[in-house]
């Protein structure tokens, strides 16, 4: 494996073909991932932040409709699933401006810059020790990748929240801490993924930002219940009452697992805590092995479905893939272990990817990626302090 690696990085014309055949399947995943996106979109909350701006509880709808919905609706989107917070929803307030067809557009123009901002941001906060052949090579695989071309096509938002979570973190390096945390605020639009990893504003000591990010949300809170007539705890409760529909359905997180057993959040909860006292423990410069562990972790600590898994190439960032600095490295030089965990991770995005599509994502497929995924987390952890990295981009600071 060392000797092939090293020739595909010493051959100039082998590299670019290689991103050539990357770039000619990100195009055709891309392509029909738009195509995707006009014609579904199921999964765009236009319809419960629409409802909401109406002055109609979204959630009462989503548990039991009323009818009082316009026909256009159930025309471009299916039944309601508003399991975001009021808060979350007024963040689409742009976007109910514009009718749903419109939306719809809208939104998949946006899913794209925020692609592209995506593969930007981390080019300068996590990824950025890579070479430019490895780099570019694991954003058009991001791209090429089936996780990545139905989160376009649904309409899903994790794009979006991703988009801001980096943003605020290439903000807070720049002392932009009044900007970092507003960005931080509206990344928990899918605060499944995102609260774990907004865990990392704790481990940088950025307190300030991470409680900037709180304050919006309960303004919005507020304005949410004062719209519906409601009180400020049922605008909690009511979206986690319609989540918790949705507990079981995910493909290999506890919940899925668990088949949406009761004790399922005990574990999300724990696993919470723990991060957050990771954050506190870890020495500096454990930057991006700790974003890394929680991409892998927040990916199966609540209900997650596989198209949120393109995030999976920023955990990448704690692979020595990532460190190879401009001009590359010696693979000669490096340890079988290291190796070992590096050709593992590729064995993981190239079955989420690819392999897990040709299956059809059915029960047997997702048990074996479920035997991969947890088996790499498992390597992963058991590394991560047998194997100190120095791999941060500036350590602990003040915040």
């Amino acid at each position: 494996m060392a000797e092939i690696l090293g020739r595909i990085k010493a051959d100039l014309r082998l590299k670019k073909l290689i991103l050539f055949i990357m770039g000619v399947l990100a195009a055709v995943s891309l392509i029909q991932g738009c195509k995707n996106a006009v014609l579904v979109s199921q999964d765009f909350q236009w319809d419960a932040a629409k409802a909401l701006v109406m002055g109609i509880d979204p959630y009462d709808e989503s548990l039991s409709p009323s009818g009082v919905l316009p026909p256009e609706f159930e025309k471009y989107y299916l039944q309601m699933e508003a399991n975001q917070f009021p808060s979350l929803l007024l963040l689409l307030y742009p976007y109910t401006l514009l009718p749903p067809l419109a939306a719809r557009y809208a939104w998949l123009v946006s899913n794209l810059l925020f692609t592209v901002g995506i593969i930007a941001l981390l080019r300068k906060t996590f990824l950025r020790k890579a070479d430019d052949f490895t780099f570019c090579f694991f954003m058009l695989l991001m791209i090429a990748g089936t996780p990545y071309r139905n989160q376009l096509g649904v309409g899903q938002h994790t794009l979006f929240s991703f988009f801001f979570f980096l943003l605020a973190v290439y903000l807070s390096e720049r002392e932009k801490k009044v900007s970092s945390g507003l960005a931080l605020a509206v990344s928990y639009f899918k605060y499944t993924l995102t609260a774990p990893l907004a865990v990392y504003f704790l481990y940088k000591r950025r307190f300030k930002e991470f409680i900037i990010s709180l304050i919006p949300h309960i303004i919005l809170t507020a304005a949410g219940a004062a719209m519906l007539g409601k009180g400020f705890i049922d605008m909690i409760r009511e979206p986690l009452k319609v989540s918790s529909l949705l507990a079981g359905e995910g493909s290999i997180d506890i919940g899925a697992l668990s088949e949406g057993a009761s004790i399922s959040p005990v574990f999300t909860v724990i696993i919470m805590l723990g991060l957050v006292a990771m954050a506190f423990i870890l020495p500096e410069n454990e930057d991006d092995r700790f974003f890394s562990l929680l991409i892998l972790l927040s990916l199966i600590m609540t209900y997650h479905r596989i198209y949120d898994f393109f995030v999976l190439t920023a955990a990448s960032a704690g692979t020595v893939l990532m460190k190879a600095g401009k001009e590359g490295f010696d693979l000669k030089k490096l340890k079988r272990p290291e190796l070992a965990k590096g050709a593992m991770y590729c064995l993981l995005l190239l079955y989420f990817y690819f392999v897990l599509r040709i299956f059809g994502e059915n029960r047997h497929a997702l048990m074996a990626g479920a035997v991969l995924y947890y088996g790499y987390l498992i390597v992963y952890i058991s590394f991560f302090r047998r194997d100190p990295s120095g791999s941060g981009t500036g350590g602990n600071d003040a915040g």
